[in-house]
């Protein structure tokens, strides 16, 4: 794979402008030279129907000189609108993120992003900033770069990972069990991510059907901002772990 994206990085360079969305595709899908065709099932991870929801549970907990301050909210996940395809013909869709603090709280929009949905891959768009959410067809092991459309990484990084493809997943929350028989785990390369400085971890779980059930964000830095203590990967002096869990879906 490493090979392939080489080559990317050797013709952007030269390439006219209107060849350059279709490299990108490639990139972003990671290992193409593979001549075996399966039925591209990937999009039902992600299920986008107007009017759709999903309702997560949100436990929340910030981190500064060591402190851990949790809460807890939810989030609803809303399919609002079917968009005018992108410039490629692909179709987009309309989601409204809203927040309460108890199931008995009324609704209010915190957020508003737009997936895409195209042959090689789903994307997410938010805070102006595209993201590679999914690469078609869904493997054991597939490797892509999330970074494909924003300026966050190069064109040939290789950032997200398939994990557990078709296995089933199960989670407690409140007390209560959350299963789903089909699903698939992206998650960022924690060799690297993972060390005595710094520890990132990103992790999206997707259902059948379904689409995401379980996300977890943990970015720390475990070195002190004097530079006195040096780093600790036991100590948290800054940052943040946020773990959302499907407990509700409809339409």
């Amino acid at each position: 794979m490493k090979k392939s994206y080489s080559v990317y990085s050797s013709v952007l360079g030269k390439v006219p402008g209107w060849l350059m969305p279709g490299l990108l595709l490639a990139a972003a899908a990671g290992c193409q030279n593979e001549t075996e065709v399966l039925p591209n099932e990937g999009p039902a991870y992600y299920p986008l129907e107007v009017g759709a929801y999903r309702i997560y549970d949100v436990a929340d907990t910030s981190w500064r000189n060591n402190v851990p301050t949790a809460s807890r909210f939810q989030f609803r996940e809303q399919v609002e609108a079917e968009l005018s395809p992108d410039a490629t013909g692909q179709p987009v869709y309309r989601i409204v993120r809203s927040r309460r603090a108890t199931a008995t709280d009324a609704w209010a929009m915190d957020s508003v992003l737009t997936v895409t949905v195209g042959a090689q891959h789903l994307t997410e768009q938010r805070n102006n900033r595209r993201s590679v959410e999914l690469v078609f067809p869904v493997r054991e092991d597939k490797v892509w770069n999330i970074n494909a459309f924003n300026a966050q990484d190069t064109i040939i990084a290789e950032n997200r990972f398939y994990r557990n493809v078709g296995q089933p997943f199960s989670i407690t929350r409140g007390g209560k069990v959350y299963s789903f028989d089909n699903t698939v785990t992206t998650i960022n390369d924690v060799a690297v991510e993972v060390n005595a400085a710094y520890t990132t971890i990103l992790r999206t779980t997707f259902a059948k059907g379904t689409g995401p059930v379980y996300r977890v964000r943990r970015r720390f830095f475990h070195c002190d901002n004097t530079g006195a203590l040096g780093c600790n990967p036991s100590l948290n002096y800054q940052g943040q772990s946020r773990s959302e869990v499907l407990i509700e879906s409809g339409k």
